[in-house]
């Protein structure tokens, strides 16, 4: 605590004194998990996380953005009372300047960013990001991502450069170009990641592909792609999310695709449970698959349940069901859920959650 108190307290001196507007928002989430691992030996944790986030607008082209992040910290591990070391982490500070002569942002320091669907990156990074409009739709970005200095009077470091365009129309449409150097490896990438959305009527469908070029010792090259689709008919929402990758699959910097499985992957309401899901398409030696079929309806107002069921090649298959309770309007929220998966090995595992959620 007295290491957050030493970082905000010069931070809202200066805020306050100079800004001429100022915005706070958070997240604070409280989870419980109840599970048995690989093993089948069974156990839980509790765990919670708070994140503050200050926005101000120091001049009409100069906004300054800085974030921290207290947590995850599990109950009875270090953390969970004043002065017993919680985690504090410092996840944005940067500088986000409007250059009036070029038309183009550029934000310069600890910030945040995901491709359209993070089989690549969605996560905080060190670094530069450039921006700009061209015309009426065509979004622009230049990022370069510092990976890792290393030794720090050493050329040994690594970086990571994507180039990202899309057109914003009724159909939007966009690609993503990476490399990647990595000294100390003696590694190198080029991705190339195209991707498309569409809307129609009850229907929504996103769909991305990738081609990826490892040049290391030898030169691989690793295919694949994804898709999320949405059917919405009010009285329920019937949702599907395939993704396949051919062997040496992609070459990822800091990856949270979410496929909605738990054991098998990534849930939406319990990020860090999963069991088995590492990252399968990334350096995989065979072809990889994962399809999940999911549905979603509200059993009255505030009230909804869900449930999902999917097979990933080499790994189990998984079925999972919860409820979502509003109960304050954008502000408070609960889950709990369940979830059941087999293992190729005939491994069972089982995990019951629930998660308490306040946004502001």
């Amino acid at each position: 605590m007295k290491k957050l108190i030493l970082i905000l307290i010069p931070m809202l001196l200066v805020i306050g004194l100079s800004a001429i507007e100022f915005d706070i928002s958070g997240e604070n989430r409280t989870r419980a998990a109840f599970y048995n691992d690989p093993a089948e030996k069974d156990g839980g944790h509790i765990d919670n996380r708070l994140n503050i986030g200050l926005d101000s607008q120091l001049h009409r082209n100069l906004n300054f953005r800085f974030a921290v992040q207290i947590g995850d910290t599990t109950w009875g591990n270090g953390g969970g009372g004043i002065g017993t070391g919680e985690r504090v982490h410092v996840t944005e500070a940067y500088l986000d300047y409007m250059i009036d002569s070029f038309d183009a942002r550029i934000k310069l320091g600890q910030m945040y960013w995901m491709d359209r669907m993070g089989l690549v990156m969605d996560d905080y990074f060190s670094g530069l990001a450039i921006s700009k409009t061209f015309g009426d739709n065509l979004n622009t970005e230049l990022i370069w991502v510092k990976k890792a200095e290393n030794v720090e009077t050493a050329s040994d470091d690594s970086d990571v450069f994507i180039f990202h365009a899309m057109v914003d129309n009724e159909m939007p449409i966009g690609a993503y170009l990476m490399f990647g150097n990595y000294e100390v490896a003696d590694y190198q990438n080029l991705t190339v990641m195209p991707y498309l959305a569409m809307e129609k009527d009850a229907l929504s469908l996103d769909a991305t592909v990738f081609m990826d070029m490892q040049m290391g010792a030898d030169t691989e090259m690793g295919f694949g792609g994804a898709a999320k689709a949405k059917l919405d008919m009010t009285a329920f929402e019937l949702g599907a999310d395939v993704l396949v990758a051919s062997e040496h699959g992609l070459t990822t910097i800091s990856p949270w695709y979410q496929n909605g499985l738990y054991i098998y992957g990534i849930g939406k309401y319990h990020d860090g449970l999963n069991q088995y899901w590492g990252v399968p398409y990334q350096g995989n030696t065979d072809l990889f698959a994962s399809i999940v079929g999911n549905i979603k309806a509200p059993l009255k107002e505030k009230l909804d349940v869900f449930a999902a069921a999917g097979y990933l090649m080499d790994l189990g298959f998984e079925v999972n069901a919860g409820l979502e309770c509003t109960l304050i309007p954008d502000l408070f929220h609960m889950q709990v859920y369940g979830a059941y998966g087999i293992h190729d090995d005939e491994i069972n595992n089982y995990a019951l959650g629930s998660s308490l959620k306040i946004e502001f």
